[in-house]
């Protein structure tokens, strides 16, 4: 080939690439977020894991997606993070292992052992001095998550009235086990009749029903802050009824979203300032701030709302009446927990720990849901440090105070573990934060009107979360696939 032949060409392919790049640039036009032609698009606002798992199946399904999340990390209230010198788990601990599509999730990404652990009930051990105190002696709660009744019968303290009613709960918690899918509460409508208080004593009696949520229900109801009176029964049932266990993951409760993060677009410090209604395509714009605070919008085929349900209202513009009606009766209730970090030399000797019901006797002691005190594990970093969780019963009692949580709460630690002492401590975490939402009676059938008008046809807006599913993480996540699949249904 001549230099001039070479040399003609070499400008014909250098025209060829800069048309293609040209061709590319046209199609991602600067400060886009998708191709053009490449195709339908989706915006999931939230990268707590009902965003991930949506994300995940609807990018699977051929969608381009991109997530919004306003805070600095992905993973919601599953993430572990540093917290001044402790790393952990800032919110939720454990999964529970009825979790079926979180199970599945976690195996297409290659993590099932990882998200896979030991369950809660292997903690107690009464005959170690850990488990929870009636008053009238310790038991193994078989954990918060079932309700065995073989075990029930062992609570210290139960008349024999209680003892011999018991058996009657266990037609209801075989019929709800077989019915009711604890991660999709919609599956409990025929449940959402009555309070959790008010089924216990209508099926047992008032005496016995009384004495029962004293030293089991309420207990179970005070780990998320819900009154066992306005309490949808289906809520707590869903998971008692469950022969399934909680367990703690093998890699750590944030081992699942992270994986979800390394592998989807996530755009952290991206803050959603309000969704606006659907334009005539039935498209939804939705406003937002990047990481530079720069005001952008954006109007995909498709946004998927997976934010906190108390957001829900502030943040959509045009919402339908009954999605607006299930934004306002959703809220969150408190978790006052705070950690005394200890020098090194001032170390527990060995673990100590506490869990006590709401009507203990002993005064501190009904106050206090949980303590606990550890020698510290350096390769996990973390110091020793004795942990105090107050009763959500007494927890308006501080929030009317004007204390801070660890002045609050340092009269009950000092009477249950007197060897702490205040120059023993390096440092203070406020753990407190919102727990889970309530689910008062009504709860469930206001969220399954709202998923029934959600699938009638396509549309531009989703919601998912476990404010439309129930309040754990394993509810959030199939609340996550869920609608995945019913938007692939509508646009696919």
């Amino acid at each position: 080939m001549s230099d001039k032949k070479f040399k003609v060409d070499q400008q014909r392919r250098n025209l060829v690439k800069g048309l293609a790049a040209a061709t590319v640039a046209s199609s991602v036009m600067p400060g886009s977020l998708f191709a053009a032609g490449r195709g339908p698009t989706a915006v999931v606002i939230g990268a707590g894991i009902a965003g991930l798992s949506a994300a995940w199946d609807l990018r699977n399904a051929g969608f381009q997606v991109s997530i919004f999340e306003k805070e600095k990390f992905t993973g919601g209230r599953m993430v572990e993070s540093q917290m001044g010198p402790l790393f952990g788990a800032t919110h939720a601990e454990g999964v529970l292992n009825a979790s079926k599509d979180m199970f599945a999730l976690a195996a297409e990404l290659g993590i099932e052992n990882q998200v896979r652990g030991e369950a809660y009930d292997q903690v107690w051990n009464p005959d170690d001095g850990l488990g929870l105190d009636t008053g009238h002696g310790l038991y193994d709660p078989g954990g918060m998550s079932n309700f065995n009744i073989e075990n029930a019968l062992k609570i210290p303290g139960l008349s024999p009235e209680t003892i011999n009613a018991l058996p009657r709960l266990q037609a209801d918690m075989d019929e709800i086990n077989a019915a009711v899918d604890p991660c999709l509460l919609e599956t409990g409508t025929a449940y959402d009749n009555e309070s959790v208080g008010d089924y216990y004593e209508r099926v047992l009696g008032k005496t016995a029903g009384k004495e029962i949520i004293k030293y089991k229900i309420d207990t179970s109801c005070a780990g998320w802050g819900w009154d066992p009176y306005t309490t949808s029964k289906i809520a707590l049932l869903s998971w008692l009824a469950s022969k399934e266990q909680f367990v703690y993951p093998h890699g750590g409760i944030g081992a699942l979203t992270r994986k979800l993060d390394s592998v989807l677009p996530v755009q952290n410090n991206t803050t959603v300032r309000y969704v606006t209604p659907p334009d005539a395509n039935g498209r939804h714009t939705v406003h937002y701030l990047n990481a530079n605070l720069e005001r952008r919008s954006v109007t995909p085929d498709v946004v998927v709302c997976a934010v906190e349900g108390k957001y829900l209202d502030l943040m959509v513009q045009g919402l339908t009446p009954k999605q607006e009606a299930l934004a306002k009766n959703c809220f969150f209730t408190k978790q006052p927990v705070v950690y005394w970090i200890l020098d090194e030399k001032s170390a527990p000797t060995e673990f100590a720990s506490g869990a006590y019901i709401s009507g203990h006797p002993d005064p501190i002691k009904a106050k206090t849901y949980h303590w606990l005190a550890m020698q510290g594990h350096p390769e996990l970093n973390q110091p020793p440090y004795v942990r105090y969780s107050l009763s959500r019963r007494h927890t308006p009692e501080w929030q009317n105070s004007d204390m801070a949580i660890e002045d609050f709460c340092w009269p009950m630690i000092k009477h249950l573990y007197p060897q702490l002492e205040r120059a023993h401590v390096v440092d203070i975490v406020d753990h407190t934060s919102d727990s889970l939402i309530h689910i008062p009676v009504g709860y469930v059938n206001q969220m399954a009107e709202v998923l029934r008008e959600q699938r009638k046809g396509r549309k531009g807006l989703y919601l998912a979360g476990e404010y439309v599913a129930g309040a754990h993480t394993g509810a959030a996540c199939a609340s996550g696939r869920s609608v995945a699949k019913v938007i692939k249904g509508h646009w696919i």
